[in-house]
């Protein structure tokens, strides 16, 4: 049986730990980058232009619970790792495990579409550089990651002095002597709302919804290694949750005393080591969300006004995938139709890593779960379930983050580590057992074939499909 060919669409975290996992159960594997940098986001002004690195990011999680469980991080980086240091670790890892001579840099991908071989094997065709050159493989993985395609607010034409997405953003000195309004309390906002507060004449940070910013450092030990110790399986996956509530308010109390809100449900957590601080010395200020824009003047959602000369909009990314036809990829309200946050249903043979929104546990080890689970099903060690059980899944999956988080883009794509690494165990298990059964009774593994085939009739791209019969998953 020949070696199944796989192409990876992004030499970030997301598809060099795909890459690692492919290589390692035997497959032959390609990776394309826009750039001719290894480490996506974490490049400053990686040349791809999909970084929004700015000067002092950091990582929100310390090395031990952010590293990948079989490639630490050296002894001498420090506790919560720049964006210098996330991006020679990420090179070491890609160069360790043979993943950087499989990368063609400068291999922008255009156009991927589904088709069928003579043989009647199902394959996916990659076009790099405007159909350039064309590449087919077995299956392919989408790991360019989602934070790139920048939102602004409703009101940025409305606004008349500099505005700007904090996709853009990289060092506060331009700021300087500027009354500066920071839109967004999610990660960036509070770094960028610290940055500039050093520099600028005010600094305003507008939070529309209520946000728990967890402090980095309690009882002098990272809290993302506090709260890692109730990331096990056998404790109640609320316990991470409960615990980095306990802390930050041991730590700083309500929100309300710094003008923000505590949210009474789930959310995602923000940290940050000085922004409490700087808020309760008044060298920044927050306000609710705001409402609208009339020349240089912004007005919240209070009743309040204030003009300023610079808004930075730490507002969040869209997703878009323009290589891909929406018949396979159709984001809506800021998130994608995929079983286990993986597999687009009825669609086998194309998967996507790293399109999610977690708290605690590092993204990193995140990767890890999804490409073992990829690499189980691309050896067929698993089978994938029916289209219809896929969709039924995402069903459910959809309505428990509507049910627990807030509503919006922003919570589009969560999950709970605990929760989601038990699941893609179970889908592991449940896989086997469907593989076993094929085997049992002789026949070969469809891979969900039988949804595939009436869809790629309709494809405008792909080949048309006169025998069904003929379709194999080989």
């Amino acid at each position: 049986m020949k070696t199944r060919k796989v192409g990876i669409i992004g030499a970030g975290a997301a598809g060099i730990c795909s890459a690692k996992y492919l290589l390692a159960s035997g497959l032959d594997v390609t990776l394309f980058e826009t750039g001719s940098m290894i480490g996506g986001l974490w490049v400053y002004d990686n040349d791809n232009d999909r970084s929004s690195a700015y000067a002092s990011l950091h990582i929100n999680s310390e090395k031990r619970n952010t590293q990948f469980h079989d490639f630490p991080f050296a002894a001498d980086v420090q506790e919560f790792p720049s964006h210098e240091d996330m991006a020679d670790y990420l090179g070491s890892y890609a160069r360790n495990f043979g993943v950087a001579e499989r990368i063609r840099f400068n291999s922008k991908v255009t156009r991927v579409t589904p088709s069928v071989d003579e043989g009647g094997a199902l394959r996916w065709v990659i076009e790099v550089n405007d159909g350039a050159e064309r590449h087919e493989f077995d299956s392919v993985i989408v790991a360019a990651g989602h934070l790139t395609e920048h939102v602004m607010p409703p009101f940025a034409n409305d606004f008349r002095g500099e505005i700007m997405h904090s996709h853009y953003y990289r060092v506060p000195t331009p700021f300087a002597g500027k009354r500066v309004l920071v839109i967004g309390s999610g990660n960036s906002g509070c770094d960028i709302t610290a940055d500039v507060s050093a520099y600028a004449s005010r600094t305003v940070m507008a939070a529309r919804s209520p946000e728990l910013i967890v402090p980095k450092i309690f009882m002098g030990r990272p809290v993302t290694q506090i709260t890692g110790q109730f990331e096990k399986p056998w404790l109640p996956s609320g316990l991470p949750r409960l615990a980095r509530k306990v802390i930050t308010h041991l730590s700083h109390g309500p929100m309300e005393n710094f003008g923000l809100r505590t949210p009474k449900g789930r959310t995602h957590p923000t940290s940050h080591a000085t922004l409490i601080n700087l808020l309760a010395y008044r060298r920044a200020f927050a306000k609710p969300g705001v409402e609208s824009a009339s020349g240089a003047t912004i007005r919240f959602a209070d009743g309040s006004s204030e003009e300023f000369d610079t808004v930075i909009c730490a507002t969040g990314y869209d997703i878009r995938f323009p290589y891909l036809d929406e018949a396979i990829a159709k984001v809506e309200r800021g998130g994608i139709e995929l079983f286990k946050r993986i597999v687009p249903p009825g669609w086998p043979g194309l998967y996507f890593v790293g399109y999610f929104n977690t708290a605690g546990s590092s993204n990193l080890r995140m990767f890890e779960g999804q490409s073992r689970w990829i690499a189980k099903v691309e050896t067929g060690e698993c089978a994938l379930p029916s289209r219809s059980e896929m969709l039924a899944d995402v069903a459910a999956t959809d309505a428990y983050y509507e049910n627990h988080y807030p509503g919006g883009p922003r919570y589009a794509l969560e999950i709970e580590p605990l929760r989601y690494t038990r699941e893609l165990n179970a889908e592991a298990r449940r896989g086997a057992k469907r593989r076993r059964r094929v085997v049992t009774k002789g026949q070969e593994m469809s891979r969900s074939i039988e949804d595939f085939v009436p869809r790629l009739r309709n494809y405008p791209s792909g080949r048309r499909v006169t025998n069904p019969s003929l379709v194999s998953q080989r």
